[in-house]
């Protein structure tokens, strides 16, 4: 076999990967490097033999294993001389101008297929849909896919300077006690001035999430964003609040998505209850982001709400407030606990889609680069 007829073959079987990355599944170049290996071992005309090469080395999750199937399914036809019938999901936003995206398919080894057509079109699925679907109006294998989503969102609150320092050459202070001891190499003369700077740490994040009633649409899939962002990130303190506190860290540092919260399920005895917020600005570390994941709806004296508020947001870094009722149709803020909140954050976003949760996660990334103006502070 030459060596152009070998890349051809391989390009073919790369198609495979492919198309599971079209399907929202992570696949390394790493990952891929081990399935050709893998396929190079076994007989290609056994499709049994090659999906389960191709199921143990591309995949990692027990979740993404139905996905692995029909994107399997659709490449062996492929291979077979077929052509692409069914959309494929996509994390991907197809070509604007044709609204579907080539796929080439070169030479295959000789007995796979007598023939094959040439491209395959794979157009756009229903993945967009459902990043702008609500989170009430979800089915259950909707809320599924999503929870997936989420788990895959990258987050990154950004970092910050420490009060420790550590060596730098170009850093801004005079590292004195370093420069000394690097002169009695030079019979006390400082010819080398050794500088430092601070250190840099990720900043920490606190996630205040509502499991009140009227949240009880919205708390299971913003509990997997907090699961992500816990596994994620690492520096985050997560507490639920009903009509109490309640501390679920160590929880969510489950690895599983689902046992996660089912131990969150077991730890908070206030789901859908009523809700008082007044008393959560207990939870506070030193320069934190504060995601208060509500929406607004306090059964307690507004006006105390409205001073914890503001203390709330002088003591933290950055106070976001996530409202899943901000992002429908025709939302004003007409709830008392509401009209409190909304002077008394920093940003005030919705969180009722997948959409909305992404542009959390960007917002996120810039919010470490200053600290913001404050509303209360200039009204």
């Amino acid at each position: 076999m030459t060596a152009s007829i070998g890349d051809r073959i391989a390009r073919d079987l790369l198609i495979l990967p492919r198309l599971l990355r079209r399907t929202g599944i992570n696949v390394s170049a790493e990952r891929s490097r081990v399935y050709l290996q893998a396929i190079a071992e076994i007989d290609l005309e056994r499709p049994d033999d090659m999906r389960a090469a191709g199921r143990t080395a591309l995949i990692s999750r027990q979740a993404d294993l139905a996905s692995f199937d029909l994107a399997f399914d659709l490449f062996w036809s492929l291979l077979r001389g077929g052509r692409l019938s069914m959309p494929v999901p996509s994390a991907r936003r197809p070509k604007a101008e044709a609204g579907q995206i080539e796929l080439p398919v070169g030479v295959v080894p000789d007995g796979m297929a007598s023939a094959i057509q040439r491209t395959a079109r794979v157009t756009a699925s229903s993945t967009e849909l459902l990043r702008r679907t609500d989170f009430s109006a979800m089915t259950a294998a909707e809320r599924a896919a999503a929870a997936r989503f989420l788990e895959r969102l990258q987050w990154s609150p950004g970092r910050r300077p420490s009060r420790r320092f550590r060596p730098s050459r170009n850093g801004a202070r005079l590292d004195a006690r370093a420069t000394m001891r690097k002169s009695l190499a030079t019979h006390g003369e400082p010819a080398v001035l050794l500088r430092r700077a601070p250190r840099v740490k990720r900043r920490p994040l606190v996630i205040l999430c509502d499991v009140s009633g009227s949240m009880e649409a919205y708390t299971r899939l913003l509990l997997h964003m907090s699961h992500a962002l816990a596994r994620g990130w690492g520096r985050v303190e997560t507490f639920t609040f009903g009509t109490r506190l309640t501390r679920i860290t160590l929880q969510l540092r489950e690895r599983r998505p689902d046992a996660a919260l089912a131990h969150v399920s077991r730890a908070v005895s206030d789901w859908s209850g009523g809700t008082r917020i007044g008393w959560s600005r207990r939870v506070l570390g030193r320069g934190a982001i504060v995601l208060l994941v509500t929406d607004g709806w306090e059964r307690g004296d507004p006006a105390r709400l409205e001073q914890e508020a503001s203390r709330l947001q002088r003591a933290a870094y950055r106070l976001i407030w996530l409202d899943p009722l901000s992002g429908t149709r025709d939302y004003s803020p007409d709830a008392r606990g509401a009209r409190a909140l909304s002077g008394r954050t920093d940003d005030h976003l919705a969180a009722n889609t997948l959409n909305s949760l992404s542009r959390i996660a960007d917002l996120l990334g810039r919010v470490g680069r200053g600290r913001p103006v404050r509303r209360a502070e200039t009204a």
